[in-house]
């Protein structure tokens, strides 16, 4: 019966919802969607903040989509979006970045060289809170 309600392409997701909060260490190995409040390690393939979201902690993921609240330490192995009601606080590595107007980054922002979060190329940004910001995309190296 439980595989029946699993939908097909939604294994190794997870959805921490509004209201929920977690603390500790986890990993996703597909989606991870937030909505709550998360604060620990974080490891997925793909991760999405809602506008009611809050990670804090050290997140490390694959590609990111973030519309609530980032704070801490985020590594981001390919493609980083900041939506229009998005804040990121700390310290952010990124492959490609896009952020829509009224995003909002603040601390030390460093690009990496595609596919190696670990090595970080020598294009290092530091950015001061703004209130707008406009919508751009920079191309990888």
């Amino acid at each position: 019966m439980v595989d029946q309600a699993v939908e097909k392409g939604s294994e190794g997701t997870i959805f921490i919802g509004a209201g929920v909060e977690f603390k500790g260490e986890m990993t996703a190995p597909g989606c991870a969607t937030v909505d709550g409040k998360f604060e620990g390690v974080f490891k997925a393939k793909d991760l999405v903040v809602g506008q009611s979201g809050r990670v804090f902690g050290q997140t490390s993921v694959e590609t990111a989509e973030i519309r609530g609240t980032v704070d801490d330490h985020l590594v981001v192995q390919s493609k980083l979006v900041l939506r229009s009601t998005g804040r990121i606080s700390g310290s952010v590595s990124y492959t490609k970045i896009m952020v829509e107007e009224g995003g909002e980054l603040a601390g030390k922002i460093e690009k990496v060289t595609s596919g190696n979060a670990a090595e970080v190329s020598p294009n290092v940004l530091k950015i001061q809170k703004r209130s707008k910001l406009p919508q751009q995309e920079f191309p990888s190296s």
